[in-house]
């Protein structure tokens, strides 16, 4: 299978479908792993064509994607012809609709069987007349039930009927008619009765149950019949009832909904272009609504596979991504959805599970993401709704990462910081690579972290002066000024040219040339002299200016491996010299800064970086036109982790880069404004940009910015 072919569908819902690693998407029906939540099932249902008491071969000849829809066409070489739209709707509905057409001479009877398999544990599959029930808590990212109800039917008339469900032992994992129990069989058996299936005594270890439904059609020749197939989703366990309203028919999978709020872009630059669109791509992916458990508002997913779930270290980047929609929904959902679940201690969760929240943390930007957002679609409820969450979360910080008050945030162990396998780690504890748990293991002074609560303190003082919060406000301005001194005063490292982890046990530096020293360009903290320092070190091609930059770890460290093996291993996260578009997204953000200000080599820095990174993420190295959004990259050939199978990933602000470098203005109190970064700004549209309760189209054509009100 060919990943590059990989097929993802969403309806906005709680369910994605986007295997990792496909092996059946050209068999009819959900064959590959699907996502209800943070829970993955193997695969969710097959539809077989049966002829005679005989499977038929049917053969794919074509697959298109059209409006978040697929379209697969199938023929069995004999004059049957099979076209089957395959989408998932906004209330969690796994549609299948078919359409078949018996293009030969004589008059045929096929048989549609949607069939499925499930452990025979739990709750016993529902025989339903015409349809047939699974409900199961389904075990997702680190073992979180997601409690499941999934009604499987053929609901757009009556004909359909229950299979009877049979206990079997053995069997693969292959979507093939032939393993099934009613393959032997000479008519198809129906149940007695509307009941649940009686459990068999004893039940073999690793044994499953099939089930199913089918629906015989006549075809005349040169006849045609559609029918639909569906499993529906719902969520329902302790504490949990939900069951979204059914959308609009013409609108099922939310694409028009979704779609009319976004910007078009159009640019001279087509690599870009096509990137620009994929970026809200995954935003119509990975969106999620309100209402079930713990989603207290609506939000973003992470990615797909296991990364299908709001996680705070992407969530400030998601915010800056989803707010260039019109409506900015999911953009504060971002963050409302963490500190509307901060836990009674402060601390904001890590992750956000249907069922729970989970019990880990990560640092992340939230001051950036959340000004970036206050800039384009400021809200005073929205900041009077977080503000103390993000207080107590603030104090949380100073009191759990930063103990003795130093002003730097601890790192406690290799996951928190979402920076795994680094040896910004191993320099200050050897075994910290071998952690499996988010436990404190070790004391790291942070920059990145550093830099991180930096922002937030310095954002949220301007939140609590705006709505009068003056104690607030000033206890804010006393720890800004603080942190500000003690990043400048004791992680700068003037021979290596940027700034360094600090060891709080020795209070030296590690030495670790890590690319997060480059974090604090996009702040205040570093002068001009300090400046010209860190541009000399990136740009030096011994150090981090590699042929794709930036990697995660200098180039002359003994641990760098562009492969991602982490002693003598592949990882699936390392940071010891991959390059992760989160660093490039923060590391352009701060080039820009200093760009704005009149730094001619930040200028020249900020477009070639830009450049490199769209060229990566544009699918131009392997010669297609397909963009991408891998977790990490190759940083000398530019190529993506397919080996993850992760090919949906948002945590980094790729839009706000392209806007603010590409297109030559930014959004500064409350207005669009010429601020061209490159020598030559290539032309482009993006009509429908939203600022405020406005809607603006802005147009650069010959070097000249012109915007207007829609």
């Amino acid at each position: 299978m060919n990943q590059k072919k990989k097929i993802a569908l969403s309806g906005g819902g709680y369910c994605l479908y986007a295997p990792r690693f496909p092996r059946f998407q050209d068999t009819p029906g959900f064959a590959d792993e699907v996502l209800l939540a943070s829970a993955s099932l193997p695969a969710l249902f097959v539809l077989s064509f049966i002829e005679k008491g005989r499977p038929l071969t049917m053969h794919c000849r074509s697959t298109t994607l059209d409006r978040g829809k697929a379209t697969l066409t199938y023929d069995d070489g004999a004059g049957l012809k099979v076209t089957e739209k395959r989408f998932i709707s906004q209330d969690d509905r796994f549609a299948c609709e078919l359409e078949l057409h018996n293009s030969g001479k004589a008059d045929r009877e096929v048989t549609v069987v949607m069939w499925t398999t499930t452990d025979p544990d739990g709750e016993p599959v529902s025989l339903e007349g015409d349809s047939f029930r699974i409900r199961r808590a389904i075990k997702g990212t680190d073992n979180v039930e997601v409690p499941t109800d999934i009604y499987y039917s053929s609901p757009d008339s009556k004909g359909a009927r229950c299979l009877q469900g049979f206990f079997c032992e053995g069997g693969s994992d292959r979507p093939d008619y032939e393993e099934t129990p009613w393959f032997e069989m000479e008519l198809l058996p129906t149940p007695r009765a509307k009941r649940p299936m009686e459990k068999p005594s004893p039940i073999v270890a690793g044994s499953r149950v099939y089930c199913g439904l089918f629906r015989p059609i006549a075809l005349k020749a040169g006849g045609k019949a559609a029918h639909r197939f569906e499993a529906y989703v719902m969520f329902k366990g302790k504490g949990i009832n939900f069951r979204s309203r059914r959308p609009d028919p013409k609108d099922e999978n939310g694409w028009n909904g979704f779609w009319d709020k976004v910007p078009k872009f159009h640019c001279d630059w087509k690599d870009l272009e096509r990137v620009v669109r994929h970026r809200f791509e995954l935003l119509c992916l990975l969106r999620t609504p309100h209402g079930a458990g713990n989603f207290s508002s609506a939000g973003v997913c992470e990615g797909n596979g296991p990364f299908h779930q709001p996680v705070a270290f992407s969530a400030p980047a998601i915010m800056r991504e989803a707010r260039w929609l019109h409506d900015p929904t999911l953009a504060r959902g971002c963050l409302k959805l963490f500190f509307e679940n901060v836990l009674h201690n402060g601390q904001a969760p890590g992750r956000v599970f249907i069922s729970s929240l989970a019990n880990d943390f990560y640092h992340a930007d939230w001051g950036g993401g959340f000004e970036s957002l206050d800039a384009m679609h400021p809200d005073r409820a929205t900041k009077k709704a977080v503000l103390m969450s993000m207080q107590r979360y603030v104090k949380w910080l100073a009191n759990n990462r930063d103990p003795e008050g130093s002003g730097l945030t601890d790192i406690v162990n290799h996951f928190e910081a979402g920076q795994e396998f680094s040896r910004r780690y191993t320099v200050i504890d050897d075994k910290a690579d071998r952690a499996h748990e988010f436990i404190e293991q070790f004391r790291l002074k942070g920059v990145d972290v550093s830099i991180f609560r930096y922002r937030m303190v310095k954002w949220l003082y301007k939140v609590a002066d705006e709505i009068q919060e003056k104690a607030m406000a000033n206890r804010f301005q006393a720890e800004i000024e603080v942190i500000q001194d003690t990043i400048r005063r004791k992680m700068w490292d003037e021979k290596a040219g940027l700034f360094m982890d600090l060891d709080p046990d020795n209070r030296r530096k590690t030495n670790v040339k890590a690319a997060v020293g480059f974090y604090p360009l996009g702040t205040d903290i570093p002068n001009p002299k300090m400046v010209e320092r860190m541009l000399d070190t990136l740009s030096d091609r011994k150090e981090f200016w590699t042929k794709f930059p930036v990697p995660s770890l200098s180039i002359s460290d003994p641990y760098y491996d562009p492969t991602g093996r982490w002693k003598g291993t592949r990882k699936n996260c390392p940071w010891n010299g991959r390059v992760w578009p989160m660093i490039n997204s923060h590391i352009l953000e701060g080039l820009t800064y200093w760009a704005e200000r009149g730094n001619k080599k930040a200028q020249k820095l900020a477009g070639d970086l830009l450049k490199k990174t769209v060229t990566m993420m544009s699918g131009e190295l392997e010669g297609t036109t397909d963009t991408n959004s891998f977790e990490h990259y190759h940083p000398e050939t530019g190529l993506g982790s397919r080996y993850r199978g992760v090919n949906l990933y948002l945590h980094s602000f790729m839009l706000d880069n392209i806007f603010r470098i590409a297109g030559g203005f930014a959004i500064r109190y409350g207005e669009i404004q010429d601020d061209p970064i490159l020598a030559e700004q290539p032309d482009f549209k993006l009509l429908g940009m939203p600022l405020g309760n406005k809607v603006y189209d802005v147009e650069r054509k010959n070097g000249r910015l012109k915007f207007a009100v829609q």
